[in-house]
């Protein structure tokens, strides 16, 4: 409601107020609704014996504007009262005219009103008493395709719109409990061209109502926007399956670095339980030399708005795994770290790795091999018959031809480098051959404190090999095995059977043990943990066990020692 200030001039009642007192000298004041004084005239008197307090207010359209408050003497009561109602009746007649002529300023004609309804880019539609349309806009004609005229008035508009009878019902049910209040009721309405569109429906008659109407509401066509949902849930759908049927690890983490969501298609790949993910960093979680490259590659990720990638390896099941993660920017409040398993991509390059230097050592070695061989047996033969005609210093020529001997052997190997020898397999007694071995090499364990133990599965384990080279294997580990132990030590030595088709040896010493990252180099050519060590022998080995189709796994631990695995293929004919 407006003020008495805004609708009446006061400066005009003020001055008629001005004349009255001059004549009159009875004191009076003018409040507006907040009982503030306007103006006044004369002095508050509380003598209530000489004067009486009398309040006229200044009502329009039934709300207090203000209020006339006069003092006046007991025998003036009548002529004031009358004076002032006057005042306040004229005052009224001026603040009804002002208030008539500001609503008529700030009202719209129904015309214009009319207008901005037919063409608002929203459905509005409203029900007559006998429940029929009585508007039909613009926007419900571009929707539907059915004109105002086919609607308006029309008993069977609500076929039209809902052909199906069992829904329409359903729907008028439904409207009955929701009433004539509510908010975003989605409904499926039938185009005149048969397409079906979804309309979101507000009735707010019940909050405001327009007379004549029984109820109205305003829709909007959410068709389009439905489509777009339905696809973005298919999406997400075929999403939500690719990363299950893919092998990585994706993590969704904030901008400081704490891991929020994730995506595993093969979960026991994780370091650590997924649940201990959740809310952590990676700093909290993997190794700090990991960690702090992972925190690197989110911080440039972070400043340019790049791809950063990151090769990494974790300790896990009694092995090591290597990984590659890829730090990605996602949106622009998150970051997408997606992990993928290289291990055997990291094993096959060094597999190529290990073959292209195999192929240059087994070239290198024959053409060694073929020249030193020529000169060494002619070397050989004149020491031989010098021994022969010199019988007094024979114990120089048996020292010289021992160490010629050596030499042979070491061509030997290097030429089985270059073309492995043609082997016939038999079938044999692994026990059989684990015990000779044993006995071969216990004469030395013993001079060097080393005691072994030999325990066997009680089943007799046959497998197709080549014995000799298979002792050959077991000689170079176990004598590897002794000198890891200068002090003396136990040495365990068990064959068991894993499966039907897999027997193992392990060989396993109190030895000073290999460091982890030079474990993963063994069987590479020349390249051996012994200070004079050529890393032939356990090359040797690896091609020996590959020949046979089996597998060789070691690990070991500084200072407590080393096992070395060996898996070989079971005979199936015992």
């Amino acid at each position: 409601m407006y003020r008495l200030t805004e609708l009446i001039d006061i400066q005009e009642i003020q001055t008629m107020a001005e004349q009255f007192y001059f004549l009159t000298h009875i004191s009076h004041q003018l409040l507006d609704c907040d009982q503030e004084i306007i103006f006044h005239y004369g002095t508050q008197s509380n003598d209530t014996h000489l004067h009486t307090k009398i309040h006229i207010p200044i009502i329009i359209n039934e709300y207090a504007i203000g209020d006339f408050i006069i003092f006046s003497p007991q025998d003036h009561i009548d002529s004031c009262t009358i004076y002032f109602k006057s005042l306040v009746a004229l005052m009224t007649n001026i603040g009804m005219n002002k208030l008539q002529q500001l609503q008529e300023k700030r009202s719209i004609p129904t015309e214009n009103l009319y207008t901005i309804l037919q063409n608002m880019p929203v459905m509005v539609d409203a029900f007559t008493e006998e429940g029929t349309f009585s508007i039909w806009n613009r926007e419900c004609e571009l929707v539907t395709g059915y004109s105002a005229t086919e609607i308006i008035n029309n008993p069977h508009a609500l076929e039209l719109l809902y052909p199906d009878e069992e829904y329409r019902n359903q729907a008028l049910n439904e409207f009955s409990v929701r009433g004539k209040n509510f908010r975003d009721w989605e409904m499926t309405l039938t185009c005149k061209n048969g397409d079906k569109k979804t309309i979101m429906w507000s009735n707010l008659s019940e909050e405001f109502p327009v007379p004549g109407y029984s109820h109205w509401a305003i829709g909007v066509d959410i068709t389009h926007r439905k489509k777009i949902e339905e696809e973005l849930i298919q999406k997400s759908s075929e999403l939500e399956l690719l990363f299950k049927a893919l092998p990585d690890l994706c993590f969704l983490i904030n901008l400081d670095g704490t891991i929020f969501d994730y995506k595993a298609g093969c979960s026991e790949k994780f370091y650590m339980p997924v649940e201990q993910f959740m809310g952590k960093r990676f700093q909290d979680i993997l190794p700090s030399d990991v960690a702090e490259q992972l925190h690197e590659a989110i911080i440039k990720v972070q400043e340019n708005n790049s791809i950063e990638i990151v090769d990494y390896s974790l300790p896990m099941h009694d092995s090591i795994y290597y990984f590659e993660a890829r730090c990605l920017p996602l949106l622009t409040d998150k970051i997408m770290v997606i992990v993928r398993d290289i291990t055997e991509r990291k094993k096959t390059a060094e597999l190529l790795n290990k073959s292209d230097t195999l192929a240059a050592v087994s070239q290198l070695a024959a053409g060694v091999a073929h020249e030193v061989r020529n000169p060494l047996t002619v070397i050989k033969g004149f020491i031989q018959l010098l021994q022969i005609q010199m019988n007094n210093d024979t114990e120089y020529f048996q020292l010289m031809l021992s160490e010629i001997e050596r030499i042979e052997s070491i061509i030997h190997e290097f030429l089985s480098i270059a073309k492995p020898e043609i082997i016939s397999f038999e079938n044999k007694n692994l026990c059989f051959i684990l015990e000779n071995v044993v006995s071969l090499i216990n004469t030395k364990a013993i001079m060097t404190n080393i005691h072994i133990t030999f325990q066997t599965d009680p089943d007799v384990l046959h497998i197709d090999c080549c014995e000799k080279q298979l002792k050959q294997v077991f000689i170079n580990i176990l004598q590897n095995s002794i000198e890891a132990m200068p002090n003396g030590g136990e040495i365990i030595i068990t064959a068991k059977k894993v499966n039907d088709t897999e027997v193992m040896i392990c060989i396993s010493d109190e030895g000073i043990g290999i460091p982890e990252e030079r474990i993963i180099k063994l069987g590479e050519p020349f390249y051996s943990t012994k200070e004079k060590g050529t890393g032939i022998g356990l090359m040797i080995s690896y091609k020996i066990i590959e020949r046979h189709q089996g597998r060789i796994h070691i690990t070991s631990k500084i200072g407590v020692g080393t096992s070395v695995k060996i898996y070989l293929p079971i005979s199936q004919i015992s």
